[in-house]
């Protein structure tokens, strides 16, 4: 669940390593990128765009930035320098590499509130990161991410119920009821759950061999999604899904 940053405000650190999660323009010269990182959760940054590093700040790039400042919580942080901290060549050629990374970070900014510290967060998704960039089968790399994300936040399940039960997403309990998932209904059904349930515990090579038909690839993914957001952000679209889908399928 959330917790309040390790580190006290105001923020001075001379390195500090940041995957970038979302951007909206500024100014035409500037914009504010939010960015994950492990010791700070989610912060919100001031960037001057250059054409040196403009190339730089586009979704799920890992980055290191040097000399970072941030006055009070309230503030954006702003910083010296930038570099790439790993390699996203892949992610940005291939089409397919490129939705993921869009709809990850997308989830990410409108699923995780920011400011907050949330513990495990950031390793699952440089993990992601990586095998974006580096695995050869990547199709159901969303669904890996988002069940760690979920296991990362402490909400998922200890067990998997009665398979006659429906998963309530607002609560986390099971309920003796027939499944319907929607705006309004939260109710996911048995073994769906239960494959979310099992997800972080699989080695990502068993990932590739999900058995999902296209609707139940969808339900799983926006149940993930939504599970997150109602305990924390709110439900909100993920605009970036619908490429995502026509992409894959």
């Amino acid at each position: 669940m959330s917790q309040t940053p390790k580190k006290s405000n105001p923020m001075l650190v001379p390195s500090l390593k940041a995957i970038v999660i979302g951007a909206i323009s500024y100014s035409d010269s500037s914009k504010v990128v939010k960015v994950l990182t492990q010791e700070y959760g989610i912060l919100p940054v001031f960037v001057r765009v250059s054409k040196k590093t403009s190339v730089l700040w586009h979704p799920l790039a890992t980055l290191e930035l040097s000399e970072v400042k941030r006055k009070n919580s309230n503030s954006l942080a702003t910083f010296k320098g930038v570099e790439r901290a790993s390699s996203a060549i892949e992610t940005l050629r291939d089409p397919k590499r490129t939705a993921l990374a869009f709809f990850l970070s997308e989830f990410l900014e409108k699923s995780v509130p920011e400011g907050t510290h949330i513990d495990g967060v950031f390793d699952v998704i440089e993990e992601a990161v990586c095998l974006l960039e580096n695995d050869k089968h990547v199709a159901n790399l969303h669904f890996y991410a988002i069940a760690k994300v979920i296991l990362a936040l402490g909400l998922m399940p200890e067990n998997t119920g009665d398979s006659s039960h429906s998963l309530h997403l607002e609560t986390g309990e099971w309920h003796d009821v027939k499944p319907l998932l929607s705006k309004t209904s939260y109710l996911l059904k048995y073994d769906l759950a239960e494959l979310m349930i099992k997800i972080p515990g699989m080695d990502f090579v068993n990932i590739r061999n999900l058995r999902l038909n296209q609707n139940e690839r969808k339900e799983l993914l926006l149940a993930m999604v939504m599970f997150i957001q109602l305990h924390h952000a709110g439900l909100r679209e993920i605009k970036s899904y619908e490429v995502l889908e026509t992409i894959f399928d």
